[in-house]
């Protein structure tokens, strides 16, 4: 059995309503929603942390079997990749569900503050444009102090007039301004049904071809016992070669399946069960 893709993994690694009521101060709390967090950074957690809001154990609490231990390496590197290489963006999209908007001109909001949690001092410049079709987004951030840089568009965005689905492009540093991933999500009944990042970077930080480009790794929900899904494909180093990992699993009581040819040397589900331990596929 192959058991080497994490490390090459570690590199592929808003909605409203329309409101005629404006406050004296022109603030208008209820004239644009903000899309969903998540649509931005989905919460993987249940996958990958050894608890659960359920009360029963998940199978990451266990720490055992290769064929769980296997996609939670494919996912928490994109995790990691996420909320690591594009913290700042992300964290600012977040300050943003904490202050309220401003009507700064016909049909356009405006969400200006100071992002928590850093060393550093950002302040974020988030607008939403509502149009006819659709409505725009545009993530501005500015830091102050070392390494400081005037407004960076760090993302930009679309979500339809229902609300209920849209596009993020994420760009990589004001140092580096290239697009880097694009995301397209979608909701359901207030959670996210789907969502898939795509690594759409074309030169990497040395300046070479960036082999990564086009992977891509998908997340949604379906029917049945194993009700999320992953589907992965990104570019393996080891074999020089993009590779797919395919992971179903339960989200009530954690036990799940991964296909993923080259790792296992099959074309087979490899299943666990919700202490995490490697079990015979039913």
């Amino acid at each position: 059995m192959k058991t080497s893709i994490g490390m090459a993994l570690l590199a592929f690694i808003l909605v409203f309503n329309v409101s005629c009521d404006k406050s004296e101060d022109n603030v208008d709390t209820n004239a644009l929603e903000l899309p969903p967090y998540e649509s931005m950074a989905m919460d993987f957690s249940d996958f990958l942390d050894d608890s659960s809001d359920s009360g029963k154990q998940s199978a990451s609490a266990a720490k055992v079997g290769e064929n769980w231990l296997y996609p939670r390496i494919v996912v928490g590197f994109w995790n990691t990749a996420l909320f690591t290489n594009l913290a700042v963006p992300v964290i600012s999209f977040k300050g943003a569900f904490a202050h309220k908007a401003e009507l700064i001109g016909e049909n356009t909001w405006q969400w200006s503050y100071t992002v928590d949690g850093f060393a550093s001092e950002y302040t974020a410049r988030l607008t939403g444009e509502l149009t006819s079709e659709e409505v725009i987004w545009k993530m501005y951030v500015t830091k102050i102090g070392t390494g400081a840089f005037d407004e960076f568009l760090w993302f930009s965005g679309v979500s339809d007039l229902d609300g209920n689905s849209g596009e993020w492009t994420l760009y990589q540093s004001p140092e580096r301004p290239h697009r880097m991933i694009d995301i397209e999500w979608s909701r359901e009944n207030d959670e996210i049904g789907s969502i898939k990042y795509t690594w759409v970077r074309e030169m990497n930080d040395e300046d070479s071809d960036d082999l990564f480009m086009g992977s891509y790794l998908e997340y949604g929900l379906q029917d049945g016992d194993y009700d999320v899904f992953y589907n992965v494909h990104v570019y393996d180093a080891q074999y020089e070669e993009f590779v797919d990992v395919n992971i179903e699993w339960n989200s009530t009581d954690f036990y799940g399946r991964v296909m993923a040819y080259t790792h296992f040397e099959d074309e087979l589900w490899h299943c666990w069960d919700s202490t995490g331990e490697d079990v015979a596929c039913e």
